[in-house]
Order: structure tokens, then sequence, then C-alpha cells
């Protein structure tokens, strides 16, 4: 068991390091509070790091979500924890799902709106109706994530699976996202794997 737990802690880690290290491109900093036709004009200019950057979102939440799903079947503790941990990694990977769906989306629909804008083609109303979707597809993402993601870390720090300092600070920030979200409308995916890299240190250091 403690073996599984190590991977999983392990899994934790390395997804988000791995989404981080695809949002660490300078390049693309600017996209984040660009206006749209700066936002456009950069991915344009910039594809292969835009391709690369959704690649390792994507890559870090396949690997999250492993580890999450073997964090449920290895950690224990009870049939209550266990019911929990599992909910939880059944409801990240459904989140998930909606997140890489967002991801490859955006992956080829982005660049292929800056080819129209730079040309001066029309991009309505096609360009409207695809935010529409693909805005509800990760306000979906966003509010499903966070809510696993507190479950996981009050499920953790209540039943001295971690501890609960590290527990607390995991809930905290999703809790954050949650109403930055709500009051915007948007936040930076990236924050959304700052708890599970927390939590996967967490176990693996053996803070319980």
């Amino acid at each position: 068991m403690a073996d599984g737990i190590t991977v999983a802690a392990a899994l934790l880690v390395v997804g988000p390091v791995v989404g981080g290290i695809s949002a660490a491109n300078p390049i693309l900093f600017p996209v984040w509070s660009a206006s749209r036709e700066d936002h456009l004009a950069i991915v344009g200019a910039h594809r292969l790091a835009w391709t690369m950057l959704n690649a390792g979102f994507f890559v870090a939440t396949i690997v999250t979500a492993a580890g999450l799903a073997v964090l449920a079947g290895t950690l224990g503790g009870g049939e209550v924890r266990s019911a929990l941990l599992a909910a939880v990694a059944v409801t990240y990977a459904i989140a998930g799902g909606l997140w890489c769906a967002v991801l490859a989306i955006r992956t080829r629909t982005t660049p292929a709106l800056a080819d129209l804008v730079a040309t001066g083609a029309p991009t309505e109303p096609a360009e409207a109706l695809l935010g529409a979707a693909t805005g509800g597809l990760f306000a979906a993402f966003v509010l499903a994530t966070c809510a696993a993601l507190v479950v996981l870390g009050l499920t953790l720090g209540l039943t001295g699976g971690l501890a609960v300092p590290v527990a607390a600070l995991a809930v905290l920030v999703a809790a954050l996202v949650v109403v930055g979200f709500l009051k915007s409308g948007d936040t930076i995916p990236a924050v959304l794997y700052w708890p599970t890299l927390l939590i996967g240190l967490g176990l693996l250091l053996g803070w319980s």
C-alpha cells in the first residue's frame, strides 16, 4: 500500500510540473492578459508554442487524474474515506475530460481565427458560438475540479491522510479559484494544478 501511495504522490507532483513547464514559455505570457486581437496575433505568430502549451496541460490533466485514481485505490482508511476519494477521482476525471476537449478545440481553432482576422475575413457568428461552447465547457471544468479538490483536501486533512496545514492550503487555493471565477468569469488554468501538487508533495514527504 505504501508503494501505491508513493506512486500516487509522484503522479500528483509530476502532472502539475509538466503543466507548469508548458505554461512557462515567456513567449506566451502576454496571452493571458491580451486583448482579443493581440491574443490572436500572438497565437498566430507562435503556433508551435501554443500547441505545446495545450499538450502540456493535456498531459498534466491525464497524469493528475491517474494519480488520484491510484490514491483512491491504495490509501484505504475506511469505507467512507475510500468512497470519497473514489468520488473525487471520478469527478476530476470527468472535469478533466471537459478541459481536454477545450484544449483540443482551442489548439486548432485559435490559430484558424488568427488567420481569418489577419486576412480581414469575418469570424462571426462562428466565433461567438465557439466562445459560448468552450466557455461553458471551461466553466464546468473549473467548478467541478475545484469541488473535487475541496473534498479531497478536507477528506485527507480530517481523516489523518495528510497534515492539516497542507490539506487546508490546498482547500484554500481551490476555494479562492471558485470565488475569483464567479466574480470574473475566468481564471488561470495552471492554478488548478497547485492543490494536487501540494497534496502530492505532502504525501511524498510523509506529512501526515
